[in-house]
C-alpha cells in the first residue's frame, strides 16, 4: 500500500496529501492505471474513497467506473475529501452533495494576543483513563457542525499521545464538560512554530457557557509559552458560532473556498 499512495501523491490531483499509512491498512485498491487511482476504506457508516487523477476528466471517467464497483460491494453512502471546487458540479450530477467545507483561519501574530489569567473553569491536561469520556463528550456533539461525528476513544489516546500533541479538559465540580485538542508544529519555520488547534468539543447540555472560550483562551496560553508564534484551525464554513468565537482570538480566514468534502445523497 505505500508504494500505491506514492504513485499517488505524483499525480497531478490526489486526495493522498494528508493520509498516514497507518490508515489504510484495512484498504482496497478499486481502480489502478496511468490516469487514475482509486483506493477505499469501508467503516460501519460510509466508504471513504481516496484518490488521484491527472485530469478531471481522467477523474470522471474512473468515478463512474468506482461506483459500479462498489455497488456490487456495498450498500453505504460514498464519502470523498479534498475536491476541487471546478470538480463540484459533475459531482453533483452524480450524486454527491458537499458535506462540509473546511476553510483555513491564521492568527499569525500569537505574540501579541491578549489572552485572560481566566481560572472559573478547571482545565488541565487529560489523563489516560479518562480518554473514553473525553471520545464520549466530542460524539454527543455529531452534528453540530457539518460533516462532525466526534472521535473515536483510540483516536483520543493516540493523539493525545502523539509527539508535540495534548488534550486539555475541562471540569466543573469534577465533571469534564469540554475538550480541546492541540498540537504544535513547524518548530524551524521562519515564521515561527504553529500552534495548531486541531479540534474543540464541549457537551451539548453545558454549551452557551463561555466553556469554548475558555478552553480556547487556554490553549492559546500555552502555545505562546511553549514558543507558537502563529495558530491554525479548520472551520466548516457554515458553522458561524465558532467562527465568531474563533475571530475574538484574532482569527481570520483567506476570501478562498476551504476543502469541499462531498457525500452521495443516498447510497449506492
Amino acid at each position: 500500500m505505500k508504494n500505491i499512495i506514492n504513485k499517488a501523491r505524483n499525480y497531478k490531483f490526489n486526495t493522498l496529501a494528508y493520509v498516514d499509512i497507518e490508515d489504510m491498512s484495512d484498504a482496497e485498491v478499486i481502480l489502478n492505471n496511468e490516469d487514475d487511482l482509486f483506493i477505499a476504506r469501508y467503516s460501519d457508516e460510509k466508504i471513504h474513497l481516496d484518490w488521484a487523477a491527472e485530469s478531471k476528466a481522467d477523474f470522471l471517467s474512473g468515478l463512474q467506473q468506482v461506483i459500479g464497483v462498489l455497488k456490487e460491494k456495498s450498500d453505504k453512502k460514498i464519502y470523498t475529501e479534498f475536491v476541487p471546487e471546478n470538480f463540484v458540479i459533475d459531482l453533483e450530477k452524480l450524486g454527491f452533495e458537499i458535506e462540509s467545507e473546511y476553510i483555513d483561519f491564521w492568527n499569525n501574530d500569537l505574540i501579541n494576543l491578549t489572552t485572560r489569567d481566566d481560572k472559573s473553569l478547571s482545565i488541565r491536561k487529560i489523563e489516560k483513563e479518562e480518554y473514553n469520556i473525553s471520545g464520549e463528550i466530542t460524539r454527543a456533539c455529531e452534528g453540530y457542525s457539518r460533516g462532525f461525528c466526534g472521535e473515536s476513544n483510540q483516536w483520543i489516546k493516540d493523539w493525545n499521545e502523539s509527539e508535540n500533541s495534548w488534550i486539555f479538559v475541562g471540569e466543573i465540580s469534577g465533571e469534564i464538560v469540554g475538550v480541546c485538542c492541540i498540537r504544535l508544529y513547524g518548530f524551524d519555520s521562519e515564521k515561527g512554530t504553529v500552534l495548531w488547534i486541531r479540534e474543540l468539543a464541549v457537551h451539548p447540555k453545558h454549551q452557551s457557557q463561555g466553556i469554548g472560550y475558555k478552553l480556547i483562551n487556554y490553549a492559546m496560553k500555552f502555545g505562546k509559552k511553549n514558543g507558537a508564534k502563529r495558530s491554525f484551525l479548520a472551520c466548516d464554513a457554515e458553522n458561524h458560532n465558532a467562527i465568531k468565537l474563533y475571530e475574538k482570538f484574532g482569527f481570520q480566514c483567506k476570501d478562498e473556498r476551504g476543502q469541499i468534502n462531498m457525500v452521495t445523497k443516498t447510497v449506492i
